[in-house]
């Protein structure tokens, strides 16, 4: 064996690893009467040999307060071969597939089936994205580029194998082995489970950003957690949703790489402490390690491929009290290797409890900590012995995808002070140049607080640093309006501080407090006070004893806890801030923020969200992307989406509209497949397909969609079979989505539906007319499916109250036409795709706040046909349930969980309205056909790529590096 030196980040000796110089061994296998035979062959490549001269980080360096020993360090031979394990093309793929079934073994060797076969395709996919991943990073390092590093909760990735494919452009060579091993590639992909790493519209955004990044060349990587378990798995039973832990590691995953030798120790509770040299350290306490799981992400047809880095949490083996655990205690002997595991168990875990709190809040910050290690770390290694914290801002973009990442802020201000000895002015300068902050809603819940209480005991030094920054804000406050106006001050402190319920640092304490101003009275009018006062004095000296015994104690009053504002945090720790849809980055900058714009201006922004085109349309509907390529002249629009604008010249074309239909069914006869698989009902593909695919909350109004349906079926049961069937157009209403474990009001509209469902999929005189359909366990492989066969949507949310969405994006994207309220990225849709290809009704974001007053104050007056309805759903037609409490808080003027906060009455009848309108233009299928064309051709605008160019240019400031 020849030694080869692989790079490594880390200041110190070399480590070298064994490395076969020979050619690749890849083992062919032939079944042979029930028995396998091996037969050894080369499958060497020449064609790849990335130049390798300089290093490139694979391990580094701890830079926790405790020293760690030093990794060694390697560099790899230039002159050594980088042997590609095989060339593109179907022999060597199937080749390359049967090695690793043989040589990567997850199951026994007796049998080569799909779960197997998918095991050894996607390690086949995996060895190319290595190569190119190796390579990428190698040549980043070597020209020490900036880089952007994208920081979320959630990302929501979808099935990896048939991105990859499609990526690297191996869909041919890849179905052509699996072929000749007896498999077809998309039921192989179908093993594969949805990664259980996100939820909704943020971590789907995220993965979005990432394919872009990696398809465009911009240096950039994403950090996350790691989620055993993830959100949770959906089951719809007759008492509604039910959760179950998903099951997405149970066969491990092929994609990640255990990075053993890149940990951090994160830690939790302590205290702080003066050292020696007079700094800060923050000592004791809980510790634990975050260990790094890395994921190639290919870009679209270029060699760059960047990297998804998840952080999993464990406790050292020192941790387990052996002398616990053989004296019987066994639960209390593996408690701190629990308490470090459980961070990375559950998505979101419910935050009812304190304990639950607590979770989060450690969640956040293994996150944040981990991940700013290891982002310094990466910048002192490419600094070589030379390390300039003022070049930090030019070689390091944060971006932090909501607020759940903000700890990122005391955080890189912790490192910089503590550990690497700058003062508070240098690194509150890096820091504010570093960090960047995207807000995604407007929702008062949403915009997180955390208890004081329990920051300190948890991150106790991070909650100085925080008071340090309240404090500065203070000041800067003070400074901007002065003292003159109290009122105003007051007004701005408490809108604008990061602390909330907490006294005024003591070098403001007086600022706010008006000067008693006594009035000037005249002297005739003080002796008239003074008779009067003497004769109450006698009254009160009558009653004494009666006052004396009946003397009332006031009430002692209760001050409200001491809160963490991580919005106002990451406003004022960052520079800059954004929304993801124009209407959105309005809201943000006129209410959520005002007060904040007023004082930097130039710190907010608008960055309009966008979707892969990749996954969402040239992957998930290759029938709709060969004819939009046919009839465009080229594949281009997939990197250029502007050229979807080009099909607007054919939309009338009867041809193009007759291949339209025809995908359009296809995609269809796919769904009723799936729907038979998942619910058992069978429904008609030639009927209109009616989806809203979205996370299920009351805002998002899933609730006035069955309201309408159930509006439909009362109206449908009151005619003749043959007056129905003249009124109505045929549809099928799909809903999906997960509510949240602990949100109540959520788990009631999902039971609604599915009841709503079930009688009228039963209801004979009603047929294929209308059928109701709830998807369980909605997930990116269903939206795969479910989106280019859709011909309706819904995004139908309280105006102002949806940040953004994708979905809509995506699904006018597939030629759907949308029907919507004006409300996030449904303005700049309808703008783009043509007023007549979008129904609107309900409504807007500027009318809310005085309809919510008028029915405060008891001045809303409900249409007939939302009492109606109400009164329907009441009459026990859909089972015992009555569903009082989900009715019930769309009634009366005032109250928690009632007064119909989300204006559901009041957008009904526009609703109805809006859907009689639906079912007219649906009935000239050529208008329909030309407004579906006009989607797809008017959605170029919400590539992902757009975005992430925008976000390159205005805040991270990083460069497309092309690989050589």
């Amino acid at each position: 064996m020849d030694t080869m030196r692989i790079s490594g980040v880390s200041t110190g000796a070399e480590i070298l690893v064994q490395c076969n110089s020979l050619s690749s061994l890849v083992a062919r296998r032939f079944a042979d009467n029930g028995r396998w035979k091996t037969r050894m062959f080369p499958a060497r490549s020449r064609n790849w040999r990335p130049s390798l001269k300089k290093r490139f980080p694979l391990v580094v360096k701890s830079i926790s307060s405790e020293p760690k020993e030093k990794v060694v360090d390697a560099v790899i031979d230039s002159e050594q071969e980088v042997m590609n394990p095989f060339a593109p093309d179907a022999a060597s793929v199937a080749s390359s597939i049967k090695y690793h079934a043989e040589f990567t073994p997850l199951f026994s060797p007796e049998k080569f089936e799909l779960p197997k076969a998918f095991f050894a395709t996607a390690q086949s996919v995996r060895d190319a994205l290595i190569m190119n991943w190796n390579a990428t990073y190698e040549y980043y390092n070597r020209v020490n580029v900036k880089q952007a590093y994208y920081l979320s909760m959630e990302f929501l990735q979808g099935r990896a194998l048939s991105n990859a494919v499609g990526n690297l452009g191996l869909n041919s060579a890849y179905g052509d082995a699996l072929k000749r091993l007896g498999f077809d590639l998309e039921s192989v992909a179908s093993q594969e489970p949805d990664p259980a790493l996100g939820n909704g519209g943020l971590g789907r955004l995220a993965s979005c950003f990432l394919d872009s990044m990696a398809t465009l060349n911009y240096p950039a990587w994403g950090y996350g957690l790691r989620y055993k378990y993830g959100l949770f798995k959906q089951r719809i039973t007759k008492d509604g949703q039910e959760e179950a832990a998903e099951d997405w590691l149970e066969l491990s995953n092929p994609w990640e790489i255990v990075r053993n030798d890149v940990s951090y120790p994160i830690k939790f509770y302590g205290k702080v402490v003066f050292g020696s040299d007079g700094k800060k350290r923050w000592i004791g306490g809980e510790d634990i390690v975050a260990v790094a799981y890395d994921v190639p992400i290919p870009g679209y047809k270029t060699k760059t491929t960047i990297n998804l880095r998840l952080w999993s949490t464990k406790a050292p083996s020192e941790d387990f009290d052996l002398s616990s655990y053989n004296s019987g205690k066994h639960t209390e002997a593996a408690e701190a290797l629990f308490n470090a595991e459980k961070i990375c168990y559950v998505l979101y875990p419910g935050d009812e409890s304190r304990e639950g709190k607590t979770l989060r809040l450690k969640q956040q910050y293994t996150l944040c900590s981990a991940s700013l290690q290891d982002i310094v770390t990466r910048f002192e290694t490419r600094s070589g012995g030379n390390v300039n914290w003022e070049e930090f801002p030019e070689k390091v973009a944060v971006q932090m995808n909501d607020t759940h990442p903000t700890l990122c802020i005391p955080e890189l201000m912790r490192i910089l002070m503590d550990l690497k000895g700058l003062s508070w002015e240098d690194a509150w300068k890096i820091t504010q140049r570093t960090v960047a902050y995207t807000n995604h809603t407007v929702l008062p819940e949403a915009l997180e607080k955390w208890s004081l209480e329990l920051m300190e005991k948890l991150l106790p030094r991070h909650v100085e640093i925080i008071e340090k920054i309240d404090e500065e804000l203070v000041r800067t406050i003070v400074y901007e309006y002065g003292t003159a106006d109290h009122d105003l001050l007051k007004e701005k402190l408490k809108a604008m501080r990061i602390l909330e319920n907490v006294e005024l640092p003591s070098a403001f304490a007086d600022v706010i407090v008006k000067p008693e101003i006594l009035p000037v009275i005249a002297k005739d009018t003080i002796d008239e006070l003074e008779d009067a006062q003497t004769g109450v004095n006698k009254e009160q000296e009558e009653d004494k004893t009666a006052v004396e015994e009946e003397e009332v104690i006031p009430e002692p009053t209760v001050k409200p806890p001491g809160m963490v504002r991580m919005a106002n945090l990451a406003v004022v720790g960052g520079h800059a801030v954004n929304g993801v849809a124009e209407i959105h980055s309005e809201i943000v900058k006129q209410d959520v923020f005002n007060d904040f714009v007023q004082l930097w201006p130039e710190k907010f922004q608008n960055k309009t969200n966008g979707v892969t085109p990749r996954r969402w349309i040239r992957f998930c509907n290759p029938y709709l992307s060969d004819i939009i390529t046919k009839w465009i002249g080229t594949e281009d629009w997939v990197l250029h989406t502007e050229k979807l604008a080009e099909l607007r010249k054919f939309a009338d074309n009867e041809d193009l509209q007759s291949e339209w239909r025809a995908a359009k069914k296809k995609n269809k006869l796919k769904v009723v497949s799936l729907i038979k698989e998942r619910t058992g009902y069978t429904v008609s593909p030639d009927a209109m397909f009616d989806i809203q695919i979205k996370r299920i909350h009351e805002y998002k109004r899933q609730l006035l969609n069955i309201l309408g349906i159930v509006y439909r079926y009362k109206k449908m049961k009151e005619l003749s079979a043959s007056e129905r069937e003249k009124a109505f157009v045929p549809r099928v209403c799909i809903f999906g989505g997960k509510a949240f474990a602990t949100y109540v009001q959520a788990k009631r509209i999902v039971k609604f539906i599915t009841d709503v469902a079930s009688t009228i999929n039963h209801d004979p005189e009603i047929g294929d007319l209308l059928k109701v359909i709830f998807v369980p366990d909605y997930n990116v492989s269903v939206a795969e499916l479910l989106i280019p066969a859709s011909e309706l949507s819904q995004h139908i949310s309280t105006a102002g109250m949806e940040a953004s969405g994708t979905s809509n994006m995506k699904f006018s994207m597939n030629g759907c036409v949308l029907i919507g309220t004006l409300d996030g990225a449904n303005v700049e849709i309808r703008e783009e795709v043509g007023e007549e290809n979008f129904f609107l009704f309900g409504a807007k974001a500027d009318e809310i706040v005085k309809l919510r007053k008028e029915r405060a104050e008891g001045k809303f007056v409900p249409d007939p046909t939302f009492e109606e309805v109400k009164k329907f759903v009441r009459s026990g037609v859909f089972g015992s349930n009555t569903y009082d409490e989900l009715i019930g808080s769309l009634e009366g003027n005032e109250g928690f969980g009632r007064a119909d906060y989300f204006l559901v009455g009041k957008d009904f009848p526009s609703y109805i309205e809006c859907q009689e309108k639906v079912d007219e233009a649906y009935r000239d299928q050529k208008r329909w056909t030309r407004m579906s064309i006009l989607n797809t051709a008017g959605s170029f605008k919400f590539s992902s790529d757009r975005t992430i160019h925008e976000y390159a240019k205005d805040i991270w400031n990083i460069k497309q590096v092309e690989l050589p």
